[in-house]
């Protein structure tokens, strides 16, 4: 039996993140100023968005949500969020660097500093410079457009990887033979310093993903399907060793067949308890590249896990007097996971589910659901935009109505609600919770797709925190070229 009863690592909360991320773009900013006179305002701003613009945009190595001391405390969800909102600002840094190095614009020839920007960018010696500016733009512009390009996924993040190696190589290079300040003091040892420190850790999570195939072996049991392109995965170890995870958590699965099955993987919730972590159960939905053909993978064929990630745990749950979860889609399937461990471990409070679908075919089987709900007193609210005379299925969306059944009588201040779902209800369930009156600390969930634009109350919040950092990187930077 897995130990379903096993402590998340320790990790660090938001504010000793935020406070770290600052003090590593400024300790070369300090490291610079302390090792000589400053020159002109012009080309201290320019060597400080350099300096700030390429430590931030290698620390984004680190902040791509796999590792846990960085996403446990605060949700790999906010991990990732941050990181595609840093990599853009880095970006914009990074371009002021030349812009700045051939300003200031002189007012009787207004093109003097164009041509001194063309001369830098077309200059033989600086090449690695250029390059470097060009990988930014490919490593940002296909994680943006990525859909719009029709790149697949796969093939999308093999050349993430690689360009994010490139970058750090080329970043790294042209600050020492060409940055102002690179060669000076303990700054001749800080770029050289932070490619290890960011490297190393990122080809970590590769060297990770080939232990733990090796450890349990996982295979293909059963494949099933649920629901309308909604498939049953089940999997198990060869080795009989369980794996130690938390209800509600996720992995990366890969099922590539005759290749190497580790490094071309997916993120799916664990849609199992804990008990048994020898056996796995993943609900798949059908949704491009490598989800359209979940259905034809064939019993025995040996996948690769990364697990367990994520916070979405019944942590959560702690304190609260009464639970509500909350799913739309495949957004059902870490819910299952939470109602089996519910079960296992006897929940005594209300627990009320409300599931909401497209349509009634689109619902999870409930022989997945009616058992642990059963078990623990549990009710359910099922949902559809196209009920279609389903029997126990009523109108969606989710409404206030519902929400307000589900809290009963107890005092919203006492109750804790985990959503997970499509962004656009996740946003509009958030927010009317919090209108009726639950604390936004209590309002736990997760999304699928990192590209929803955030507009919920929880994720202005969290923006707004992004944006302090932000600042306080700019006004580092600006320090410098002031000082």
């Amino acid at each position: 039996m897995a130990n379903n009863s096993s402590k998340p690592p320790f990790a660090l909360p938001a504010w000793a993140l935020a406070l770290l991320f600052i003090a590593v773009i400024a300790l070369p900013l300090v490291l610079a100023g302390m090792a000589d006179e400053p020159i002109d305002f012009w080309t201290e701003a320019a060597a400080a968005t350099g300096i700030a613009g390429g430590t931030l945009l290698l620390l984004q190595l680190v902040s791509s949500g796999r590792f846990k001391r960085l996403s446990g405390r605060i949700g790999i969800d906010v991990t990732m969020g941050f990181h595609k909102w840093a990599a853009p600002v880095g970006l914009v840094l990074v371009l002021l660097h030349p812009v700045l190095l051939a300003a200031p614009v002189d007012p009787s020839d207004p093109l003097v500093a164009i041509r001194r920007l063309w001369r830098m960018l077309s200059a033989p010696n600086l090449w690695d410079g250029v390059a470097a500016l060009v990988v930014m733009g490919l490593l940002i512009g296909t994680a943006l457009g990525r859909e719009r390009l029709g790149l697949r996924y796969e093939v999308w993040r093999a050349s993430h990887a690689v360009l994010a190696l490139a970058l750090v190589g080329l970043t790294v290079f042209h600050a020492l033979k060409h940055g102002f300040y690179a060669s000076e003091g303990m700054m001749r040892l800080f770029w050289p310093a932070l490619a290890v420190a960011v490297v190393v850790p990122m080809l970590s999570v590769y060297l990770r993903k080939a232990i733990s195939l090796h450890r349990h072996d996982w295979r293909i049991a059963k494949v099933r399907a649920r629901a309308d392109r909604l498939w049953e995965i089940t999997v198990e170890s060869a080795t009989s060793r369980p794996l130690e995870f938390r209800a509600g958590q996720f992995g990366w699965l890969a099922a590539t067949g005759g290749r190497m099955p580790v490094y071309f993987d997916h993120p799916f919730s664990i849609a199992s308890g804990p008990q048994d972590g020898t056996r796995l159960r993943f609900l798949i939905q059908e949704a491009g590249d490598f989800t359209d053909t979940v259905g034809d993978l064939p019993e025995g064929r040996r996948v690769g896990i990364d697990a367990p990630h994520g916070s979405f745990t019944p942590d959560a749950l702690a304190g609260a007097e009464r639970i509500i979860l909350i799913a739309g889609g495949v957004g059902i399937a870490p819910m299952v996971g939470l109602l089996e461990d519910m079960q296992a471990r006897r929940e005594t409070r209300p627990v009320h589910l409300i599931y909401a679908a497209r349509d009634s075919a689109a619902l999870l089987d409930r022989a997945l659901l009616d058992p642990p709900l059963q078990a623990i007193g549990g009710k359910a609210t099922y949902l559809a935009d196209k009920p279609g005379g389903a029997e126990g299925v009523g109108q969606g969306p989710i409404t206030g109505a519902h929400l307000r059944a589900a809290l009963g009588d107890t005092p919203p201040e006492r109750c804790a609600t985990m959503i997970c779902g499509p962004g656009g209800m996740t946003t509009s369930v958030t927010d009317t919770l919090h209108q009726m009156g639950l604390p936004l600390a209590a309002i736990h969930y997760e999304r699928f797709d990192y590209d929803d634009e955030a507009g919920s109350i929880k994720d202005r919040q969290i923006l707004t925190r992004f944006r302090m950092v932000g600042l306080a990187v700019g006004l580092a930077a600006l320090a410098f070229a002031l000082r």
